[in-house]
Protein backbone atom coordinates (compact mmCIF):
# COMPACT_ATOMS: atom_id res chain seq x y z
CA UNK A 1 0.00 0.00 0.00
CA UNK A 2 1.07 3.41 -1.06
CA UNK A 3 0.46 7.21 0.12
CA UNK A 4 -0.15 8.88 -2.85
CA UNK A 5 -0.54 12.78 -3.18
CA UNK A 6 -3.58 14.09 -5.31
CA UNK A 7 -2.68 17.72 -6.57
CA UNK A 8 -4.19 19.61 -8.99
CA UNK A 9 -7.51 20.96 -10.27
CA UNK A 10 -10.51 18.84 -8.63
CA UNK A 11 -12.90 18.83 -11.77
CA UNK A 12 -10.62 16.90 -13.68
CA UNK A 13 -8.77 14.74 -10.57
CA UNK A 14 -12.01 12.83 -9.68
CA UNK A 15 -12.52 10.99 -13.18
CA UNK A 16 -9.12 10.28 -13.56
CA UNK A 17 -7.81 8.63 -10.96
CA UNK A 18 -9.06 5.79 -8.71
CA UNK A 19 -12.48 6.11 -6.92
CA UNK A 20 -11.80 3.48 -4.54
CA UNK A 21 -8.18 2.71 -4.40
CA UNK A 22 -6.67 -0.11 -2.42
CA UNK A 23 -3.68 2.91 -1.84
CA UNK A 24 -4.29 6.16 0.70
CA UNK A 25 -4.97 9.15 -1.85
CA UNK A 26 -4.26 12.71 0.49
CA UNK A 27 -5.89 15.54 -0.79
CA UNK A 28 -3.78 18.46 0.53
CA UNK A 29 -5.29 21.74 0.85
CA UNK A 30 -4.52 24.40 -1.92
CA UNK A 31 -1.89 27.01 -0.01
CA UNK A 32 -2.75 29.89 0.02
CA UNK A 33 -6.30 30.09 0.60
CA UNK A 34 -8.71 32.26 -0.30
CA UNK A 35 -9.14 35.02 -2.65
CA UNK A 36 -5.99 35.45 -3.30
CA UNK A 37 -4.63 32.12 -4.92
CA UNK A 38 -0.80 31.70 -5.41
CA UNK A 39 -0.91 32.15 -9.14
CA UNK A 40 -2.20 35.66 -8.55
CA UNK A 41 1.10 36.16 -7.30
CA UNK A 42 2.83 35.32 -10.48
CA UNK A 43 1.38 32.65 -13.05
CA UNK A 44 4.42 30.45 -13.10
CA UNK A 45 4.02 29.73 -9.40
CA UNK A 46 1.01 27.69 -9.90
CA UNK A 47 2.91 25.09 -11.57
CA UNK A 48 4.92 24.85 -8.20
CA UNK A 49 3.77 22.46 -5.48
CA UNK A 50 1.55 24.95 -3.45
CA UNK A 51 0.42 23.00 -0.65
CA UNK A 52 -0.06 23.24 2.94
CA UNK A 53 2.78 21.09 4.49
CA UNK A 54 1.80 17.45 5.04
CA UNK A 55 3.87 15.87 7.67
CA UNK A 56 4.63 11.82 6.92
CA UNK A 57 5.96 9.78 4.59
CA UNK A 58 4.11 10.00 1.14
CA UNK A 59 5.53 7.51 -2.38
CA UNK A 60 4.38 9.37 -5.32
CA UNK A 61 2.19 12.20 -6.28
CA UNK A 62 -0.40 12.48 -8.94
CA UNK A 63 -1.41 15.88 -10.36
CA UNK A 64 -3.43 17.24 -12.93
CA UNK A 65 -2.31 20.07 -15.30
CA UNK A 66 0.72 20.66 -13.22
CA UNK A 67 4.12 20.28 -14.06
CA UNK A 68 5.49 19.43 -10.52
CA UNK A 69 8.89 20.47 -9.36
CA UNK A 70 9.75 17.07 -6.88
CA UNK A 71 12.27 14.43 -6.28
CA UNK A 72 9.07 12.06 -5.75
CA UNK A 73 8.08 9.76 -8.73
CA UNK A 74 5.28 11.45 -9.98
CA UNK A 75 2.34 11.35 -12.63
CA UNK A 76 0.42 13.99 -14.87
CA UNK A 77 -2.97 13.93 -16.30
CA UNK A 78 -3.98 16.32 -18.37
CA UNK A 79 -6.84 17.44 -20.83
CA UNK A 80 -4.94 19.58 -23.61
CA UNK A 81 -1.05 21.17 -24.09
CA UNK A 82 -2.18 24.10 -21.96
CA UNK A 83 -0.34 23.24 -18.78
CA UNK A 84 2.76 23.40 -20.34
CA UNK A 85 2.31 27.43 -20.84
CA UNK A 86 0.76 30.31 -20.27
CA UNK A 87 1.70 32.43 -23.03
CA UNK A 88 4.94 33.86 -21.33
CA UNK A 89 5.14 37.69 -20.89
CA UNK A 90 8.57 37.84 -20.38
CA UNK A 91 12.18 36.41 -20.25
CA UNK A 92 11.55 35.48 -17.11
CA UNK A 93 8.44 33.90 -17.14
CA UNK A 94 9.72 31.60 -20.56
CA UNK A 95 12.74 30.54 -18.77
CA UNK A 96 10.59 29.29 -15.64
CA UNK A 97 8.59 27.35 -18.27
CA UNK A 98 11.36 25.67 -19.98
CA UNK A 99 12.71 24.74 -16.57
CA UNK A 100 9.39 23.07 -15.51
CA UNK A 101 8.84 21.62 -18.79
CA UNK A 102 12.26 19.93 -19.06
CA UNK A 103 11.10 18.37 -15.95
CA UNK A 104 9.09 15.52 -18.02
CA UNK A 105 12.29 14.47 -19.12
CA UNK A 106 13.30 13.48 -15.86
CA UNK A 107 13.35 9.34 -14.79
CA UNK A 108 10.96 10.92 -11.76
CA UNK A 109 8.27 12.08 -14.18
CA UNK A 110 7.20 8.63 -15.01
CA UNK A 111 3.96 9.33 -16.57
CA UNK A 112 2.25 11.61 -18.81
CA UNK A 113 -1.60 10.46 -18.85
CA UNK A 114 -3.96 12.70 -21.89
CA UNK A 115 -7.52 12.28 -21.29
CA UNK A 116 -8.18 11.74 -24.98
CA UNK A 117 -6.47 11.53 -28.44
CA UNK A 118 -7.28 15.02 -28.62
CA UNK A 119 -5.20 15.57 -25.68
CA UNK A 120 -2.18 13.86 -26.86
CA UNK A 121 -2.43 15.25 -30.07
CA UNK A 122 -2.24 18.83 -29.23
CA UNK A 123 0.57 17.90 -26.62
CA UNK A 124 2.43 16.51 -29.66
CA UNK A 125 1.92 19.67 -31.53
CA UNK A 126 3.18 21.93 -28.53
CA UNK A 127 6.50 19.82 -28.29
CA UNK A 128 7.09 20.23 -31.77
CA UNK A 129 10.96 21.11 -31.78
CA UNK A 130 12.04 20.60 -28.44
CA UNK A 131 14.87 18.49 -27.84
CA UNK A 132 13.29 16.38 -25.27
CA UNK A 133 10.33 14.90 -27.47
CA UNK A 134 11.20 11.72 -28.18
CA UNK A 135 12.08 10.85 -24.20
CA UNK A 136 8.35 12.59 -23.08
CA UNK A 137 6.53 10.85 -26.23
CA UNK A 138 7.61 7.40 -24.60
CA UNK A 139 6.30 7.90 -21.77
CA UNK A 140 2.75 9.08 -23.47
CA UNK A 141 -0.29 7.03 -22.46
CA UNK A 142 -4.27 7.57 -22.96
CA UNK A 143 -6.35 6.73 -20.25
CA UNK A 144 -10.16 8.14 -20.91
CA UNK A 145 -11.88 9.40 -17.85
CA UNK A 146 -14.20 7.11 -15.70
CA UNK A 147 -17.52 7.07 -14.12
CA UNK A 148 -19.37 4.75 -12.14
CA UNK A 149 -21.72 2.30 -14.66
CA UNK A 150 -25.03 3.04 -13.15
CA UNK A 151 -26.78 0.33 -14.99
CA UNK A 152 -26.64 -3.43 -16.43
CA UNK A 153 -29.37 -2.94 -19.38
CA UNK A 154 -30.20 -0.32 -22.15
CA UNK A 155 -32.97 1.36 -21.92
CA UNK A 156 -35.91 0.42 -23.48
CA UNK A 157 -38.19 3.39 -25.68
CA UNK A 158 -41.65 4.48 -24.03
CA UNK A 159 -43.43 5.81 -27.32
CA UNK A 160 -46.26 7.32 -25.43
CA UNK A 161 -44.54 10.63 -23.40
CA UNK A 162 -42.77 12.79 -25.43
CA UNK A 163 -39.21 12.76 -26.35
CA UNK A 164 -37.38 14.00 -23.80
CA UNK A 165 -33.85 15.78 -24.42
CA UNK A 166 -31.59 17.15 -21.59
CA UNK A 167 -29.23 19.78 -21.43
CA UNK A 168 -26.60 20.16 -19.01
CA UNK A 169 -23.71 23.03 -19.07
CA UNK A 170 -23.16 25.88 -17.04
CA UNK A 171 -21.70 27.64 -19.95
CA UNK A 172 -25.17 27.95 -21.56
CA UNK A 173 -23.84 29.14 -25.15
CA UNK A 174 -20.68 27.32 -25.27
CA UNK A 175 -21.88 24.03 -24.63
CA UNK A 176 -25.30 24.20 -26.78
CA UNK A 177 -27.75 25.29 -24.61
CA UNK A 178 -28.48 28.09 -27.32
CA UNK A 179 -29.04 25.27 -29.89
CA UNK A 180 -31.07 23.41 -27.58
CA UNK A 181 -33.27 26.58 -26.68
CA UNK A 182 -33.61 27.42 -30.51
CA UNK A 183 -34.42 23.38 -31.07
CA UNK A 184 -37.30 23.96 -28.45
CA UNK A 185 -38.80 27.05 -30.53
CA UNK A 186 -38.35 24.94 -33.98
CA UNK A 187 -39.87 21.91 -32.66
CA UNK A 188 -42.95 24.28 -30.73
CA UNK A 189 -43.85 26.06 -34.31
CA UNK A 190 -43.83 22.20 -36.18
CA UNK A 191 -46.03 20.79 -33.22
CA UNK A 192 -43.36 18.37 -32.30
CA UNK A 193 -43.71 16.40 -29.32
CA UNK A 194 -40.40 17.26 -27.85
CA UNK A 195 -39.69 18.41 -24.19
CA UNK A 196 -36.47 19.98 -22.97
CA UNK A 197 -34.91 20.09 -20.03
CA UNK A 198 -31.81 22.87 -19.18
CA UNK A 199 -29.71 22.60 -16.16
CA UNK A 200 -27.35 25.72 -16.56
CA UNK A 201 -26.25 29.03 -14.23
CA UNK A 202 -26.29 29.95 -17.89
CA UNK A 203 -23.20 31.76 -17.91
CA UNK A 204 -22.29 33.50 -20.52
CA UNK A 205 -20.36 36.38 -22.31
CA UNK A 206 -16.82 37.66 -21.45
CA UNK A 207 -14.72 35.13 -20.55
CA UNK A 208 -16.28 31.90 -21.56
CA UNK A 209 -14.65 30.74 -24.73
CA UNK A 210 -16.37 30.91 -28.16
CA UNK A 211 -18.92 33.60 -26.78
CA UNK A 212 -19.98 36.74 -28.09
CA UNK A 213 -18.27 38.91 -24.94
CA UNK A 214 -22.14 41.00 -24.59
CA UNK A 215 -24.17 39.15 -22.92
CA UNK A 216 -27.21 41.42 -24.04
CA UNK A 217 -26.88 39.38 -27.66
CA UNK A 218 -28.50 36.49 -25.49
CA UNK A 219 -31.82 38.33 -23.81
CA UNK A 220 -33.93 37.02 -26.71
CA UNK A 221 -32.37 33.53 -26.81
CA UNK A 222 -32.90 33.40 -22.83
CA UNK A 223 -36.51 34.65 -23.39
CA UNK A 224 -36.99 31.22 -24.88
CA UNK A 225 -36.55 29.29 -21.45
CA UNK A 226 -40.22 30.24 -21.01
CA UNK A 227 -41.54 28.12 -24.14
CA UNK A 228 -43.80 25.48 -22.90
CA UNK A 229 -41.61 22.89 -24.32
CA UNK A 230 -39.16 23.91 -22.14
CA UNK A 231 -38.02 23.00 -18.41
CA UNK A 232 -35.47 25.10 -16.49
CA UNK A 233 -33.76 23.38 -13.33
CA UNK A 234 -31.12 25.47 -12.97
CA UNK A 235 -28.09 23.97 -11.01
CA UNK A 236 -29.55 20.77 -9.33
CA UNK A 237 -27.34 18.24 -7.12
CA UNK A 238 -25.73 15.66 -8.89
CA UNK A 239 -27.47 13.14 -7.80
CA UNK A 240 -30.69 14.71 -9.76
CA UNK A 241 -28.63 15.46 -12.51
CA UNK A 242 -28.05 11.96 -12.94
CA UNK A 243 -31.98 10.84 -12.37
CA UNK A 244 -33.05 13.03 -14.98
CA UNK A 245 -30.30 11.93 -17.50
CA UNK A 246 -31.72 8.07 -16.81
CA UNK A 247 -35.27 9.54 -17.75
CA UNK A 248 -34.01 11.68 -20.97
CA UNK A 249 -33.75 9.91 -24.13
CA UNK A 250 -30.98 12.27 -25.68
CA UNK A 251 -28.41 14.50 -24.06
CA UNK A 252 -28.15 17.28 -26.21
CA UNK A 253 -24.72 18.97 -26.18
CA UNK A 254 -24.25 20.89 -29.43
CA UNK A 255 -21.15 22.13 -28.02
CA UNK A 256 -18.48 24.82 -29.82
CA UNK A 257 -15.60 24.00 -27.99
CA UNK A 258 -15.13 21.17 -25.53
CA UNK A 259 -12.12 19.68 -24.47
CA UNK A 260 -13.67 16.43 -23.18
CA UNK A 261 -17.81 16.46 -22.07
CA UNK A 262 -17.79 14.23 -18.60
CA UNK A 263 -21.86 15.12 -18.60
CA UNK A 264 -22.00 12.64 -22.04
CA UNK A 265 -20.12 9.45 -20.34
CA UNK A 266 -22.30 10.10 -17.12
CA UNK A 267 -25.22 9.37 -19.37
CA UNK A 268 -23.71 6.85 -21.07
CA UNK A 269 -23.54 5.32 -17.69
CA UNK A 270 -27.29 5.37 -17.26
CA UNK A 271 -27.88 4.15 -21.04
CA UNK A 272 -28.79 7.57 -22.47
CA UNK A 273 -27.42 8.25 -25.90
CA UNK A 274 -26.17 11.67 -26.79
CA UNK A 275 -26.15 14.61 -30.21
CA UNK A 276 -22.94 16.90 -29.59
CA UNK A 277 -20.59 18.16 -32.37
CA UNK A 278 -17.45 16.67 -33.79
CA UNK A 279 -14.91 18.76 -32.03
CA UNK A 280 -12.19 17.94 -29.96
CA UNK A 281 -12.13 14.67 -28.06
CA UNK A 282 -16.30 13.97 -28.90
CA UNK A 283 -15.67 12.12 -31.82
CA UNK A 284 -13.26 9.60 -29.77
CA UNK A 285 -16.35 8.12 -27.88
CA UNK A 286 -19.51 9.02 -29.54
CA UNK A 287 -20.11 7.46 -32.82
CA UNK A 288 -22.65 8.60 -35.06
CA UNK A 289 -25.58 6.01 -35.26
CA UNK A 290 -24.04 3.73 -32.72
CA UNK A 291 -24.38 5.27 -29.35
CA UNK A 292 -25.64 8.83 -30.50
CA UNK A 293 -25.71 11.27 -33.39
CA UNK A 294 -23.08 13.56 -34.15
CA UNK A 295 -23.67 17.34 -35.82
CA UNK A 296 -20.66 18.24 -37.75
CA UNK A 297 -18.95 21.67 -37.68
CA UNK A 298 -15.98 22.80 -40.02
CA UNK A 299 -13.35 21.80 -38.00
CA UNK A 300 -9.21 22.44 -38.37
CA UNK A 301 -6.41 20.48 -38.14
CA UNK A 302 -6.46 20.93 -34.16
CA UNK A 303 -10.43 19.64 -34.25
CA UNK A 304 -11.48 23.32 -33.24
CA UNK A 305 -14.29 24.62 -34.49
CA UNK A 306 -12.28 26.33 -37.35
CA UNK A 307 -14.86 29.55 -37.32
CA UNK A 308 -13.97 30.74 -34.11
CA UNK A 309 -12.19 34.39 -33.76
CA UNK A 310 -10.21 35.04 -30.93
CA UNK A 311 -9.14 38.39 -28.81
CA UNK A 312 -10.39 42.07 -30.17
CA UNK A 313 -12.22 40.09 -33.25
CA UNK A 314 -14.96 38.76 -31.00
CA UNK A 315 -16.26 41.82 -30.06
CA UNK A 316 -16.69 42.37 -33.95
CA UNK A 317 -20.65 42.42 -35.47
CA UNK A 318 -18.51 39.99 -38.12
CA UNK A 319 -18.38 37.46 -35.37
CA UNK A 320 -22.06 38.01 -33.83
CA UNK A 321 -23.20 37.08 -37.13
CA UNK A 322 -20.47 33.89 -37.18
CA UNK A 323 -22.14 32.74 -33.92
CA UNK A 324 -25.83 33.75 -34.60
CA UNK A 325 -25.89 31.40 -37.86
CA UNK A 326 -24.02 28.53 -36.13
CA UNK A 327 -26.30 28.58 -33.63
CA UNK A 328 -29.14 28.03 -36.61
CA UNK A 329 -27.34 26.04 -37.86
CA UNK A 330 -26.71 23.39 -35.43
CA UNK A 331 -30.28 24.01 -34.62
CA UNK A 332 -31.42 23.14 -37.74
CA UNK A 333 -29.19 20.19 -37.80
CA UNK A 334 -30.11 18.98 -34.64
CA UNK A 335 -34.18 19.18 -35.97
CA UNK A 336 -33.40 17.04 -38.76
CA UNK A 337 -31.75 14.22 -36.65
CA UNK A 338 -34.60 14.39 -34.44
CA UNK A 339 -37.50 14.37 -36.73
CA UNK A 340 -35.76 11.69 -38.60
CA UNK A 341 -36.00 9.38 -36.00
CA UNK A 342 -39.18 10.08 -34.58
CA UNK A 343 -40.56 9.48 -38.34
CA UNK A 344 -38.36 5.65 -38.14
CA UNK A 345 -40.77 2.89 -38.38
CA UNK A 346 -38.14 1.22 -36.30
CA UNK A 347 -37.67 3.66 -33.85
CA UNK A 348 -38.61 1.62 -30.64
CA UNK A 349 -35.98 -0.76 -32.00
CA UNK A 350 -33.24 1.91 -33.12
CA UNK A 351 -33.37 3.65 -30.25
CA UNK A 352 -32.82 0.33 -28.15
CA UNK A 353 -29.88 -0.21 -30.62
CA UNK A 354 -28.21 3.35 -28.82
CA UNK A 355 -29.00 2.98 -25.41
CA UNK A 356 -27.24 -0.21 -25.87
CA UNK A 357 -23.92 1.24 -27.40
CA UNK A 358 -24.00 3.94 -24.99
CA UNK A 359 -23.72 1.65 -21.95
CA UNK A 360 -21.68 -0.72 -23.84
CA UNK A 361 -18.87 2.89 -24.52
CA UNK A 362 -19.77 3.50 -20.63
CA UNK A 363 -18.72 -0.39 -19.67
CA UNK A 364 -15.86 -1.15 -22.11
CA UNK A 365 -13.78 2.16 -22.20
CA UNK A 366 -15.14 4.51 -19.55
CA UNK A 367 -15.76 1.66 -15.97
CA UNK A 368 -14.24 3.12 -13.11
CA UNK A 369 -13.53 -0.22 -11.67
CA UNK A 370 -11.53 -1.25 -14.45
CA UNK A 371 -9.32 2.14 -14.49
CA UNK A 372 -9.48 2.13 -10.14
CA UNK A 373 -7.45 -1.03 -10.88
CA UNK A 374 -5.16 0.09 -13.75
CA UNK A 375 -4.14 3.43 -11.73
CA UNK A 376 -3.70 1.31 -8.26
CA UNK A 377 -1.06 -0.69 -10.34
CA UNK A 378 0.65 2.43 -11.32
CA UNK A 379 0.98 4.03 -7.95
CA UNK A 380 2.01 0.60 -7.21
CA UNK A 381 5.14 0.19 -9.65
CA UNK A 382 5.67 3.76 -8.11
CA UNK A 383 6.04 3.17 -4.52
CA UNK A 384 8.43 0.11 -5.71
CA UNK A 385 10.95 2.13 -7.19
Amino acid sequence: MAKVIIVGQKHLSIPNSPRNSRHILIRPKPFPTGRYPIEKIWYPLSSFFPWQPIWGRYQAIHCFNKVLYTNKPWFVTFEDHRFLYRNPQNQGEAAIYELLNNRLALENCQKLIAISDYAKLRLIKRMEGWKIKETISKKLEVIHPSFPVRVNESKLYQQQQNLQLIFIGNHIARKGGIVALRLAKKAEKLGLPITIHIISDLGRGSGVPTDFPDETKYVEDLKLLDLKNVVFHKNLPNDKVLELLSQSHFQLMATLHDTYGYSIIEGFSVATPAITTNVCALPEFIRHGENGYVLNLPINENRHWSNWLYEEKTKTNEYWEILNSTYDYLAEQALQQITQFLDRSDKREHYEFLSAGALAQAQIVHNSEKQNELFDELYAAAARG
